[in-house]
């Protein structure tokens, strides 16, 4: 006897898609399937769907078997083909936006406890006097013990002009303090920093590609330009992407108009091919920092200025996303929330027709390292800069314990951080002595070996206590390999001519 489709599959089948923004500019149009077969598979599933929520040995939920298989199904396609429950479509939303409205902190769990990572400068929390190391022990008269990061940020976010009572105990002070903040709209800037680095070179770094960030990248260029920059470092390492249009916009801000920027290729898109529309704002000598946090969006930006001999690239192979997303918003469904979609639907290929996309075949899935020498995704730089190994648990064991950040709480308490700030041999004892008062046991070999990521965890997170970002930035640029090497190539490729 045949049955009847229940109606969360009517309704999946019969949504039409909504791109917000565009991840991919237009949906993918139907295509024509077998419907006895795809009539056939439904049924089965019902079957397996049915006798599995009856006679499991457990109790299991409607929600979570249907949400098990969607997310199984995608699975089995590519890493990036993901379903997004109401959370998750949310936090989206917010990323893709670059805004969202609260007090502007990033928190976490240390010890136990929600703590303040860090306040967003600029923000209603940075303004009232939140502190990174504070921990939040009461929101509106609740107490936050045992409460999940998801549970806090709900209940500090809300509609602008609303206020928040939050209540935190401070390192170093004896009574709790209270704080009445106002929410405000939140933006999270896609350029934290743009400076001159010196007489004639800018920096400017990149995080994200959102809504925003071609107005950001422009606004900051002019701003270098104006105080005389003829060189350019743009960083975009650990930049995962982001908005597909944006790619197109920013990458247009170094390309002359009608200079192949990428193209798409995808089995029910078709192929699509970006130009650069107008010209370019900066001509001047470009450095492009890239690493294996570089993704998506970034790997559009670096391929087009690579294949187009606009930049050098400096660092290490990229991480090789390269396909395009279409995001389907599926709406909500009585008693489960708002759901939405993101699925691959195309390719994207470098100018020079090179496809960076990194698939399961390469074994993506499991993260299986493959040797260099068989590497054929991301894009690799014009200069590579050898990776530090970091060896051992040591690290790992550090960062999971906080013991830097709650180093970096006391030291900023009992320390004037200078400029220029870097830790050396002093601040190292320190940091031995205080693991040992914290119990924390390790081999002094395994210290030395690693450490150039313990002087670098300890600096990021005192600096980050101590000054804005832009001061932040600039401090690292001594001890940064990439930004040394770029301004380097900077002197050798283009001498001074008297």
């Amino acid at each position: 006897m045949k049955k009847f489709l229940p109606g969360w599959v009517a309704v999946a089948l019969g949504v039409s898609f909504l791109v917000p923004c565009g991840l991919l500019l237009s949906p993918a149009p139907a295509k024509a399937y077998d419907v006895g077969t795809a009539g056939s598979s439904l049924e089965l599933f019902m079957e397996v769907f049915s006798r599995t929520s009856v006679t499991y040995v457990d109790s299991v939920g409607s929600k979570e078997l249907v949400e098990a298989a969607i997310k199984g199904m995608l699975e089995s396609l590519d890493p990036n083909s993901v379903l997004l429950g109401p959370e998750d479509y949310e936090n989206l939303r917010i990323q893709l936006s670059g805004s969202f409205e609260g007090v502007g902190i990033t928190i976490g769990i240390r010890d136990d406890w929600l703590t303040v990572i860090s306040p967003v400068e600029g923000t209603p929390a940075f303004r009232a006097g939140m502190k990174a190391g504070d921990r939040i022990v009461e929101i509106n008269g609740r107490s936050t013990e045992g409460i999940t990061t998801t549970e806090a940020v709900m209940q500090i976010r809300g509609p602008r002009g609303t206020t928040v009572e939050i209540v935190v105990e401070r390192p170093g002070l004896e009574d709790s303090l209270v704080f009445e903040i106002e929410r405000d709209v939140i933006d999270l800037p896609s350029v934290p920093t743009s400076f001159m680095i010196d007489d004639e070179t800018g920096y400017l770094r990149l995080s994200r590609f959102g809504e925003e960030t071609p107005k950001e990248v422009h606004g900051a260029l002019k701003k270098l330009l104006s105080q005389g920059m003829e060189n350019l470092i743009v960083d975009i390492r650990g930049n995962a992407g982001g908005l597909f249009s944006a790619a197109l916009q920013v990458s247009d801000l170094f390309l002359d108009k009608g200079i192949p920027i990428v193209s798409t290729r995808g089995q029910a898109v078709g192929e699509d091919k970006y130009f650069a529309s107008k010209d370019a704002v900066f001509r001047g000598p470009l450095a492009l920092l890239v690493d294996g946090g570089s993704a998506s969006s970034s790997e559009i930006l670096a391929g087009a200025l690579q294949d187009n001999g606009i930049a050098v690239l400096i660092g290490s192979r990229t991480f090789g996303k390269g396909s395009v997303q279409t995001l389907m918003d599926l709406g909500d469904f009585p008693g489960l929330g708002h759901y939405a979609v993101k699925l691959t639907t195309a390719r994207y290929y470098t100018p020079a027709g090179r496809s960076i996309d990194r698939t399961l075949e390469d074994g993506f899935r499991y993260g299986e390292e493959v040797p260099d020498s068989l590497a054929t995704w991301g894009i690799v730089p014009d200069i590579i800069l050898e990776l530090k190994d970091v060896t051992g648990s040591m690290p790992a064991e550090l960062l999971l314990g906080s013991y830097f950040f709650k180093f970096a709480t006391e030291y900023v308490l009992d320390h004037d951080v200078p400029e220029g700030f870097w830790p050396d041999s002093t601040t190292l004892a320190e940091f031995r002595d205080f693991l040992a008062r914290e119990g924390f046991e390790f081999d002094e070999e395994e210290f030395t070996k690693n450490l150039h990521y313990v002087e670098r965890a300890l600096f990021s997170e005192i600096a980050v206590r101590v000054w804005d970002m832009e001061e932040y930035y600039k401090m690292m640029v001594p001890h940064d390999e990439a930004i040394q090497k770029a301004l380097g190539y900077f002197t050798e490729e283009y001498p001074d001519e008297d």
